[in-house]
């Protein structure tokens, strides 16, 4: 008996590339491409770019900075993306804080004006060591701005304004004439995202 050979399929022939295109308040531009044999698993996968790719700028903060993107709906071989936060890298942050110099880590949930839910990490660096009264004051002024720079944007009107660094310069006026401040940072932005697993 003559046993019949398996055909064998290679499984790399049948996957497909597709462009990863940013949000339309982004231009839809194209960032990344992503490769996959059936465009439904491409559905909430995450990809991260540098900001630089986004914005086409190549400064500093741009270079350090990583965008996250999740896949919300594949037509064609275009996969279109929703904008999810974003994170610096560690060693830039670790190279603003250097002696004689006080840091203060913060977490700040805020709401946006179209009602997106956004957990902010900050950080801020003063010229010289301060008092814990002073980091308190301090504290407490950087939360209030941050909320109030979210509360008057939109969603992605806020996360323009954290690249092009408009919210840390609120955040820097804000807090100055308090003690004088080396520097401020949104080293980090998380989307609260909502999930439907309901099943039909």
């Amino acid at each position: 008996m003559v046993k019949k050979r398996r055909k064998v399929v290679d499984k790399w022939k049948l996957k497909k590339w597709y462009s990863v295109l940013a949000p339309e308040a982004f231009e839809r531009k194209e960032l990344a491409q992503i490769i996959s044999s059936n465009p439904s698993n491409l559905i909430n996968r995450v990809v991260n770019i540098p900001l630089s790719d986004l914005t086409g700028k190549m400064n500093r903060y741009a270079l350090y900075t990583n965008v996250r993107l999740r896949v919300v709906d594949v037509k064609g071989e275009k996969a279109y993306s929703e904008m999810i936060g974003h994170y610096m890298s560690f060693a830039y942050l670790k190279s603003l804080a250097r002696r004689r110099r006080s840091v203060i880590h913060e977490v700040v949930d805020v709401t946006t004006k179209d009602g997106r839910q956004v957990r902010l990490k900050l950080l801020l660096v003063t010229k010289a060591k301060v008092s814990a009264v002073v980091k308190k004051n301090l504290r407490k002024a950087l939360v209030e701005q941050v909320i109030k720079s979210a509360s008057s944007r939109n969603y992605y009107d806020l996360l323009k304004a954290i690249f092009d660094r408009r919210v840390a310069n609120e955040i820097f006026k804000a807090t100055n004439i308090i003690n004088p401040v080396e520097s401020i940072e949104v080293k980090k932005s998380e989307l609260k995202e909502v999930f439907n697993n309901a099943k039909s």
